[in-house]
């Protein structure tokens, strides 16, 4: 694990009750994946499911800890002080396809790929993934702050 619970917000910009990432577990030049689990108090939870606009930003704030991790590497081999995360904006999400809502207690994991990058934007291909069953897809594209 790259990244756990208990520093999560060094590398992301948002702040509770919307932290819907958990872990980095992977982390390379192309994709990144983290790890939430669905808690009964999440407010994406209904009646006992993660909904869909839970999903979306569990995927961009996915991409968003991908930009904070790579952000504080940089600044590691620079000895600057640690700053705070950068801040992103979804200008698009594209494909959306919601094929499972997982349950409260369980544990997804969400993979980005970065398929773009140009200045400031990037598109990203996201996917949701609860156990060996893709629970949501998309593409976004993000623009950092």
């Amino acid at each position: 694990m790259l990244v756990s619970p208990d520093n999560i917000k060094l590398y992301i910009p948002q702040r509770a009750p919307m932290i819907m990432v958990d872990a980095l577990i992977e982390h390379n030049a192309e994709s990144s994946v983290s790890s939430f689990a669905i808690l009964p108090d999440n407010i994406f939870v209904i009646e006992g499911t993660f909904q869909p606009a839970g999903m979306t930003e569990n995927i961009a704030q996915t991409a968003a800890l991908r930009s904070g991790y790579d952000f504080a590497l940089q600044q590691l081999s620079s000895d600057a002080e640690a700053p705070k995360p950068p801040v992103g904006f979804i200008g698009e999400v594209k494909n959306l396809h919601i094929h499972y809502l997982p349950p409260v207690g369980s544990v997804i994991n969400t993979t980005v790929t970065v398929l773009h990058t140009v200045f400031s934007a990037s598109i990203v291909n996201g996917k949701v993934m609860y156990g060996d069953t893709l629970a949501a897809e998309c593409e976004m594209k993000i623009f950092i702050q």
